[in-house]
């Protein structure tokens, strides 16, 4: 059985890993993700991948960019996507420059233009860049991944992973009235919060609203790192200024391969993507067989309910409900998908909905409550 799914996203050569820059235009979902082209056989040149998915089918077009820029030479790192209120697509990038070992991290703007013309759309680097250049005073340059998003009255608000210098995960604020100038306003103050991880990753803060009160809450998703684990976690509830509240922080995916997701608001719901890796985690598997490594999740529709994060395929197949690696436990309510487990309330059917896509394997269960991603070689 080959390995390369038919429905996931693989990168067509090399290695893939964060979905980048998720954007919806004319109803397309355009869908960048890091990637390396010559994974495993040159040098290391990563850059922005790029796909459409459109009715369910997937087209790569050319990568939209690559590390030739003075301050990205060594990696054209993730971040994301804004439709600004004329139509214009922006795409904002995390620089990459090492030098004798020493990281540097600047954020950086890119105009695009035919975004959905056959070439799959023209990248020009904004002249200004980079728009933040370093870490303000007390992060490290562990300093990456900006998430931007339009606010109500129009200005915008930039959100970065970060690790402050006494090694503490963080999630940066930075506003603009024009996407150009960026003022530093702090980091998010998670109330009530105790936290060990040493950095955050690819945070993505939007607002969506709740189907069972029809309110609008702060949903923050985001990447800690442990010295002994790699996590993704949600939590939902208020943001004031920095500081956030919140009564529960809970894994968006109980898999084993499930890292650095992008969600979109959409109607008060959101879409969502995932990449089915893990850092430092390169299974030679498929890269030997058949040329590539890593793929993306399924679209999932993310939605709140009662105060509780819902997730749903966004698939063009039917899902199955049974598969040898996936187990209900009645007695103690606990589903395992391999070695991964999890628990269900008492009164909530696990219904598990499964697909298995050449690698990859993917369960949502308990009515949306629970979800799997799993590579399985």
């Amino acid at each position: 059985m080959p390995y390369r799914p038919r429905f996931h996203l693989t990168p067509p050569t090399g290695r893939l890993n964060d979905p980048n820059g998720l954007t919806l235009v004319d109803g397309s979902l355009h869908v960048f993700y890091q990637h390396d082209p010559a994974f495993g056989i040159g040098p290391k040149r990563t850059g922005w991948g790029h796909a459409i998915l459109k009715d369910h089918l997937l087209c790569h077009y050319p990568d939209a960019l690559y590390p030739d820029a003075p301050y990205d030479k060594n990696g054209v790192y993730s971040g994301g996507a804004v439709v600004t209120e004329t139509g214009d697509v922006q795409l904002f990038y995390t620089g990459n420059v090492k030098e004798d070992g020493v990281r540097h991290a600047t954020q950086n703007r890119v105009f695009v233009e035919d975004i959905d013309g056959p070439a799959g759309g023209y990248y020009r680097r904004d002249p200004a860049n980079p728009l933040i250049d370093g870490p303000a005073p007390g992060y490290t340059n562990d300093y990456r991944d900006p998430q931007i998003v339009r606010l109500a009255d129009g200005t915008y608000r930039m959100a970065l992973g970060a690790r402050t210098e006494d090694n503490k995960g963080a999630i940066v604020i930075y506003t603009s009235p024009d996407l150009e100038n960026w003022t530093f306003q702090g980091h998010v103050d998670f109330v009530d919060v105790e936290d060990d991880a040493y950095m955050y990753e690819c945070p993505n803060l939007i607002r969506l609203r709740d189907a069972a009160d029809n309110q609008w809450y702060d949903l923050i998703v985001w990447c800690p790192q442990y010295e002994d684990r790699d996590e993704c976690v949600w939590a939902v509830g208020k943001l004031d200024g920095l500081t956030f509240t919140t009564d529960k922080i809970q894994l968006v995916d109980h898999g084993s391969d499930f890292y650095a997701p992008q969600l979109i608001e959409r109607d008060g719901e959101a879409l969502m993507l995932g990449w089915m890796g893990l850092p430092g985690k390169d299974p030679d598997t498929t890269l030997k067989a058949e040329g590539w490594l890593h793929c993306l999740t399924l679209p999932r529709r993310v939605y709140l309910s009662g105060g509780e994060l819902y997730q749903e395929f966004i698939s063009p197949v039917e899902p199955q409900h049974e598969h040898p690696l996936v187990r209900w436990d009645a007695q103690t309510r606990t589903l395992s998908v391999g070695p991964q487990k999890a628990q269900l309330p008492e009164g909530v059917d696990p219904d598990p909905q499964i697909l298995h896509d050449g690698c990859a394997l993917e369960v949502i269960a308990g009515g949306g409550r629970l979800a799997f991603a799993n590579v399985v070689l």
